[in-house]
């Protein structure tokens, strides 16, 4: 290997060292758990959608950049185009997001396949407590009630299951950007590092630990009405708006009874990860000012909501992340300063 390959290796692997130890450590855990709880496992779920949407992108961003150098009219075309592209330091971008990039696929199959095998580990139980405490935080009354005296019309839940689905979207553009930066390396390791984090220790360990289903399901596991009013409601919505999640959600539970892991597969109420994603991208958002910062908070509370009057989670779903993310951020944070702790004691000493 010449002195740039082991440079750039070298670089790629400096940026990308906490993001790829978390992500080890976690597929161990995962192999473990599929060993022991005879849990199916497939790394490939999210390989083609994760092509897609990288393909996706790089023709857009290629696009903008190429109408805006053709605007300037330059002498020549394509050199202009390339000089642009190494301005913006592209190369240097490829090497420190390629990695990111064919990992977290296989993150995400991972995460599927374990998420998909919860009521293996732990059989449903936990949603008649999640409901009852619901209600004591609630004054007594389950909040999809709260919520619909103000965004009970039927555009307000089409707007709300809109911004729900728009979730995925905002979630890997963000994502895409954050993994492709160079202007802050250490922000950049904090932020892979809890997204990671958040997935592992949120939306496996603790949807283990307090294995339920959610407001949509709880008919179908348990033959419990309470929130049948809401699933009517939803209904009748849909008569008038489409109300995606209702199809999502018959999805959900017919592959339930199927055996083995599917793309966006796996029953989970608490805690929402939605919220838990959607409170990570306002933390980071917030550092730029602006719109983007009340962007950030519009978006986590507008997903809070749909996630509740949608019939996905209890409110304290979505509080519970609320609570847990920006610790999260915080031990994200620590984790990325590790390597450099041991060099400034000594150097103190």
């Amino acid at each position: 290997m010449n002195a740039m390959g082991f440079n750039d290796s070298w670089k790629s692997w400096h940026s990308n060292r906490h993001f790829l130890f978390v992500v080890l450590l976690y597929a161990l855990a995962a192999v473990i758990a599929s060993a022991h709880w005879h849990i199916p496992v497939d790394i490939q779920i999210y390989s083609d959608a994760f092509l897609l949407f990288g393909f996706g992108v790089t023709v857009i961003l290629f696009a903008v950049i190429s109408v805006r150098v053709m605007l300037e009219r330059p002498p020549r075309l394509y050199p202009a185009i390339r000089d642009r592209l190494l301005v913006h330091k592209l190369p240097e971008r490829l090497i420190i997001g390629l990695p990111v990039m064919l990992v977290l696929p296989i993150f995400f199959s991972l995460f599927t396949s374990m998420k998909d095998g919860i009521g293996r580990i732990v059989p449903f139980y936990a949603d008649k407590y999640l409901i009852e405490f619901d209600r004591i935080i609630h004054g007594g009354i389950d909040a999809w009630r709260i919520l619909g005296q103000f965004f009970g019309t039927a555009f307000i839940i089409f707007s709300l299951n809109f911004l729900y689905n728009l979730w995925f979207i905002i979630m890997l553009t963000i994502l895409f950007c954050v993994t492709f930066t160079i202007e802050n390396e250490r922000v950049r390791s904090q932020y892979l590092v809890a997204f990671v984090l958040i997935w592992a220790v949120l939306g496996n360990v603790a949807a283990v630990l307090f294995s339920s289903v959610g407001p949509a399901f709880v008919m179908s596991f348990y033959n419990d009405s309470t929130f049948l009013s809401l699933m009517n409601s939803l209904q009748a919505t849909n008569k008038v708006y489409p109300v995606w999640a209702l199809d999502a959600q018959r999805l959900l539970l017919a592959n339930a009874g199927l055996h083995g892991p599917r793309l966006g597969s796996g029953i989970s109420a608490f805690p929402s990860l939605h919220v838990a994603v959607a409170t990570l991208n306002a933390i980071y958002l917030w550092r730029f000012g602006g719109l983007l910062r009340w962007f950030g908070v519009a978006f986590l509370i507008a997903i809070q909501l749909g996630s509740v009057h949608l019939a996905w989670h209890y409110a304290v779903d979505g509080y519970a992340s609320m609570l847990a993310t920006p610790a999260i951020w915080v031990l994200a944070g620590w984790l990325s300063d590790l390597p450099r702790r041991p060099v400034a004691l000594i150097a103190a000493s």
